[in-house]
């Protein structure tokens, strides 16, 4: 037996070594123009359903054994000639949803580019579809902002066609790998929106210069966009604007206060906190992400509730619409704030056991599963009746912050609401601490699986399987199974509002508070 797993591991050693010498290119080769076989792409197939069979605790909350075995077998049959890894990517990404998992999906390999002049140049290279922030309605793509050098294309326009194809038909293929908490698809066109450019090169592959036919109020007009280099704009602008500076008279700057919030993303903070009155009573605080590396969120939550209580506001709003979630911690200690009473923020996070992606890989990952054993079990328990958990902050009780408030809370929540901001509006709920507001969130009411994040590369197509260990739930629980959490008041922005940036559910707050006050 030890001179078995002796010959294993040297196996292990040699193959690691080579695997080290493959090239660059050949990877990129793989991911971009190899055609894999029928026998190698069935075997990913196994592979994924066996990782999900041996890590996923809640493989089978939305979708039945029998159903999900169906699926992957069907797949497998289904494959009766080679396929490029984009094409293999198109045909499981559905296989995967079919879990009904927010936090399972399956992640499209990126090239790897070691040269440093050609790193920094695709770094620059902004796309042509990359130039747009865009609105899906009604199976229509609307431009809501244009950075491209092409000024004909206006805020409100539609795009009828994208080299060719018309947005649903676009919106059709890019969606069916999309993967959701239950049976809530409200998210679909919200993701299509955030995620547009990077879908379509996937599915479509798209060039350094698209077609784009587009519809203004009076015309409908042909154009193409091609990409730019954000680089040489950005200098260009620095130069402009040194010339301004020059020109004008010198101007005191102002000391910002907001410290802690972290670096700006796309030019926009993540964390932000204002008061929208004079007399400081209404207070605003967004959260774009429970997870920002730059930030620091206790020091952040502590200045704003400092804020707050200095300035006796009796109104507080918390908006975490388009928050995809983050960290347990970020969110927890937020909640800590707006209660007064000790509280239990999680229920028991299950999972399957020990789970190591190490066990699913190659080379000096897999020797070290073999030497090590690698896995979490230096972190789990199993209770009485057999489960194994984790322990995590908020499994057990929490005191509440010395400094919380005890004003009045709303919550901004809409479809991409997911995962710790939609187990922070459960848990409020829950204690009927606060007035949601918006739509029902994306993220699942009752549970997600999230916790500790494995990402395993499958062997051939070089495909990611990304998933959650444990089931994270709030410890309030709703009777509609498979939902999001329901906001007490149901409103939404139209088109025309996002169009004319109006924001109808932040207004109907501002005058319910008027009419209470």
């Amino acid at each position: 037996m030890i001179k078995r797993r002796f010959f294993r591991i040297l196996l292990l050693i040699t193959t690691a070594s080579l695997a080290a010498c493959t090239s660059v290119k050949e990877y990129n080769s793989t991911i971009t123009e190899k055609k894999h076989s029928v026998q190698a792409l069935r075997q990913d197939i196994d592979l994924a359903h066996q990782i999900l069979k041996d890590g996923h605790p809640g493989l089978y909350w939305y979708i039945s054994k029998k159903q999900l075995d169906y699926k992957f077998d069907s797949l497998k049959k289904a494959i009766n000639e080679p396929l490029t890894t984009t094409q293999f990517y198109q045909k499981l990404s559905p296989v995967i949803a079919a879990v009904k998992c927010g936090h399972t999906a399956l992640r499209f390999p990126s090239v790897i580019v070691k040269d440093k002049v050609k790193r920094e140049t695709i770094k620059n290279k902004v796309y042509p579809l990359s130039q747009f922030t865009y609105a899906v309605n009604d199976d229509k793509l609307i431009v809501i902002n244009n950075n491209s050098k092409n000024k004909q294309i206006k805020t409100g326009n539609e795009i009828l066609e994208i080299d060719g194809l018309a947005p649903k038909e676009i919106f059709n293929v890019v969606s069916t790998g999309f993967s959701y908490d239950g049976y809530n698809s409200l998210s679909k066109n919200k993701r299509i929106e955030r995620n547009f450019a990077n879908l379509y090169k996937i599915y479509f592959s798209e060039q350094d210069s698209v077609a784009i036919k587009f519809k203004t109020d009076s015309a409908v007009i042909n154009t193409f966009i091609s990409f730019y280099d954000k680089k040489k704009d950005a200098e260009a602008k620095k130069k402009l604007d040194t010339a301004k500076a020059i020109a004008k008279v010198h101007v005191k700057k102002v000391k910002e206060t907001l410290k802690h919030r972290g670096n700006k993303v796309n030019g926009e903070y993540q964390l932000d906190f204002k008061f929208l009155d004079k007399e400081k009573d209404i207070a605003y605080l967004k959260i774009k992400s429970f997870s920002i590396p730059t930030a620091s969120f206790p020091q952040f939550y502590k200045q704003v509730f400092d804020s707050i209580s200095l300035s006796k506001s009796k109104n507080l709003i918390i908006d975490v619409r388009n928050n995809p979630g983050g960290t347990l911690s970020a969110s927890l200690s937020l909640f800590a704030y707006l209660t007064d009473k000790e509280f239990v923020y999680l229920a028991k996070p299950i999972n399957n056991g020990g789970f190591s992606a190490d066990k699913y890989a190659t080379g000096l990952k897999k020797l070290r599963y073999y030497l090590t054993a690698f896995n979490d079990n230096g972190n789990i328990y199993e209770d009485e009746e057999g489960n194994f958990f984790s322990f995590m902050k908020g499994y057990k009780p929490q005191k509440p912050h010395k400094n919380n408030y005890k004003g009045k809370v709303y919550v901004l929540i809409n479809e991409f609401s997911f995962s710790a901001s939609s187990l922070l509006s459960a848990n409020l709920k829950g204690i009927n601490r606060a007035t949601l507001v918006g739509v029902e969130t994306g993220g699942g009411a009752n549970q997600c699986t999230a916790g500790r994040m494995p990402v395993v590369t499958l062997k051939n197509s070089k495909l990611a399987l990304r998933f959650g260990l444990n089931r994270m739930a709030p410890i309030y629980q709703q009777d509609l199974y498979g939902r999001g959490v329901f906001p007490d008041v149901e409103i939404q922005s139209t088109l025309k509002d996002r169009i004319s940036n109006y924001d109808r559910e932040l207004q109907w707050i501002l005058t319910d508070i008027k009419g209470k006050g």
